[in-house]
């Protein structure tokens, strides 16, 4: 059931700010200096109605709406599914989440600035990540103001987990870690490869994901022949497509948001600037991206987090199988990776909760840092630093406009189509 009633603006929010609560929603497809702590949050007294009240600022519009629009739909997912299934149990006794949203606009300081209004206006018991490594750099600092906890769904920049935050936890690995399976891959299927050529954004993500490939690529011995950076919402490519173009490489890694990624594959075409094998993150990992690309979205690899031909056993589900079937069942469709993240940032809050045995924001904390969690997603477990090393992530291909598992190799995956056709022989 869906139940969403809007809320008259703030002053903070007077641009039309959402406000959303449910109770229960059927998920439809769709460098700040840390602030000293204050004291732990009190959450007794929602506690006492029987209702745990979480929020969350993510962006349903903007540059993130895209993506967004997913993690909220797995957050809300997670809450339909944890509600018809006994809740969360807190000394014996079963609580009900109802959730509270804001739109960021995906603006870092306007989801600031709503994050703090859940927790000293709305007071929320707990609070559930953006979307996004900028956002997160703000957000996650007026968390640990207020010392809440605070698990971020897609924010895995290293920058993020460099500024000594201690409730910070990350469902994704480091981004550093994303594509390096790529040229892996790449010369596994062809040893003979020798160049490359990476562009970035100029973003918290997107820097370290490239630093890593590039790093990468440079131990197995291939060459870069370009590296370049360009500004978010970036639209015209031409002089960067121009250069590599020039330098013929091999394999060409790409970082960017969903409309960079379109743009700049789109304008690939045009020009005609081809590799054998393209890594690109992170917006080929959206189901939109195969609505929007079409045939011409083929053949790009990116890193994911979830696909259902994965196998990992857990709880809540006892596979990744058993998720995807629930998944299947109850929404006609396989679950995608951005949703997914979504649904298991729930998950591990639950099982954190449980752990603990309270709504104390530091026990919560604590039994993140200090457990291991077996999930449909794989294993979860965190450094100092609140960064997911339990599992590194895989690859995706996409082909015959479908996201295919590539790597790692699993039963029911497929193999890396290779090399790249050309743009004129699709």
């Amino acid at each position: 059931m869906k139940s969403d009633r809007m809320r008259r603006p703030s002053l903070l929010a007077i641009a039309g700010v959402l406000v959303l609560f449910c109770s229960a929603f059927a998920f439809a497809a769709g460098d700040t200096e840390t602030t000293p702590s204050a004291e732990p949050a009190k959450t007794e007294a929602a506690v006492e109605m029987g209702t745990i009240r979480i929020g969350a600022a993510v962006s349903l519009t903007g540059n993130y709406a895209t993506a967004g629009m997913l993690v909220r739909g797995g957050y809300d997912a997670w809450v339909e599914y944890v509600n018809s299934h006994g809740g969360i149990t807190v000394k014996g006794k079963p609580y009900k989440v109802e959730m509270v949203y804001y739109d960021d606009k995906s603006e870092a300081p306007t989801s600031a600035k709503l994050v703090e209004k859940l927790i000293t206006e709305d007071k929320v018991n707990l609070i559930l990540g953006p979307y996004s490594s900028p956002i997160t750099v703000t957000t996650s600092t007026i968390a640990e103001k207020y010392s809440y906890v605070m698990i971020t769904p897609m924010a895995n920049g290293e920058y993020v987990y460099e500024r000594g935050l201690k409730n910070l936890f990350s469902v994704l690995p480091p981004a550093a870690e994303a594509l390096k399976p790529v040229p892996e891959l790449a010369l596994k299927k062809d040893p003979t490869l020798k160049t490359y050529a990476a562009v970035v954004m100029d973003n918290s993500f997107t820097l370290p994901l490239g630093d890593g490939v590039r790093e990468r690529s440079k131990e197995l011995g291939l060459t870069e022949v370009y590296y370049g950076k360009y500004p978010g919402n970036t639209t015209d490519f031409s002089p960067i497509l121009a250069a590599i173009k020039d330098k013929k490489p091999d394999l060409i890694f790409f970082g960017g948001f969903f409309n960079e990624c379109v743009n700049f594959f789109r304008q690939a075409k045009q020009y005609d600037v081809n590799a054998k094998v393209w890594g690109v993150s992170a917006g080929p990992s959206q189901p939109d991206w195969l609505k929007v690309m079409g045939a011409d979205g083929n053949y790009v690899v990116t890193n994911l987090f979830y696909h259902s031909k994965l196998d990992y056993k857990g709880t809540t589900f006892a596979s990744t199988k058993a998720f995807n079937d629930y998944w299947v069942q109850k929404y006609g469709k396989e679950c995608d990776h951005f949703t997914s993240c979504g649904f298991v940032t729930g998950v591990l809050l639950k099982l954190a909760i449980e752990k603990a045995d309270s709504l104390d924001q530091m026990a919560i904390r604590d039994a993140l840092r200090n457990n291991t969690y077996e999930t449909f997603l794989g294993p979860f477990k965190w450094d100092e630093k609140g960064r997911n090393i339990g599992r590194q992530e895989g690859l995706l291909q996409v082909q015959d406009v479908a996201h295919v598992l590539v790597w790692p190799e699993v039963s029911g995956g497929g193999r890396l189509i290779y090399p790249t056709p050309a743009w004129k022989g699709r």
